[in-house]
């Protein structure tokens, strides 16, 4: 049989329904991590968190955005800052419209052995996490504390084959000042911490809402109690 002769370029080929994720480590964060570590230790200690997707370690209140400290405000001006630009990214639509955002999030805190179980953020438009530390892992496991992100599609592994020809997997190593973000009905989940010290993370959620205005950007923090 003769070998068929190539016709189809990137160009004839469409990635349909892509799912949009953001990595992007913020500069300067040295003090801005120091002072969020410091202020969720102390809050550790006066409130016994609450339990979600939390396997053992801390789960704060979901107001975090309501506590008083310029490291938060910097923390909500980041979040905002980049809830708006994969908004405006990945929408499309004539004309200017104004973005809304409601936001709310809270901190994590995991020692030895503790991890997040597979969970989504339902109800919201983006979920995304911010990483204050890292801890100091052990070297011995390559999925130690981090954040997998599961393939939304259905069926996609189902028939086996080469790996990474439709399927894969896709980790974020928890690096201080990293912020991810994702679409809310994204499953994730967070492999078990195995080391000393604490890895502490800030998750949140913002809810988009459009008008048909001119584009300027406002957002509120909000208590609304999303797992």
């Amino acid at each position: 049989m003769n070998q068929p002769r190539s016709v189809l370029q990137k160009e004839h080929v469409a990635v349909t329904f892509g799912t949009p994720v953001s990595t992007y480590l913020w500069p300067d964060s040295d003090a801005v991590n120091a002072a969020l570590a410091s202020l969720i230790l102390q809050k550790e200690t006066a409130d016994r968190g609450l339990t979600r997707s939390n396997v053992g370690g801390w789960h704060s209140q979901t107001d975090l955005f309501l506590w008083d400290a310029d490291c938060v405000r910097t923390l909500k001006d980041r979040v905002a800052s980049c809830a708006l630009d994969m908004t405006r990214l990945v929408t499309t639509g004539e004309g200017q419209r104004k973005i809304n955002l409601q936001m709310d999030c809270w901190a994590n805190v995991s020692r030895r052995g503790h991890y997040n179980s597979v969970h989504d953020h339902a109800g919201t438009t983006w979920s995304g996490v911010y990483y204050v530390s890292g801890g100091k892992p052990d070297n011995d496991d390559p999925l130690n504390g981090k954040l997998e992100l599961l393939d939304p599609r259905i069926g996609v592994n189902v028939f086996g084959g080469e790996e990474g020809l439709f399927g894969g997997r896709y980790f974020v190593e928890p690096l201080p000042g990293l912020m991810v973000i994702f679409p809310s009905w994204l499953k994730h989940m967070v492999h078990p911490f195995s080391g000393s010290g604490e890895r502490i993370s800030i998750s949140f959620n913002v809810r988009v809402q459009f008008s048909a205005t001119d584009d300027i950007a406002r957002y509120s923090p909000t208590k609304a109690d999303i797992g």
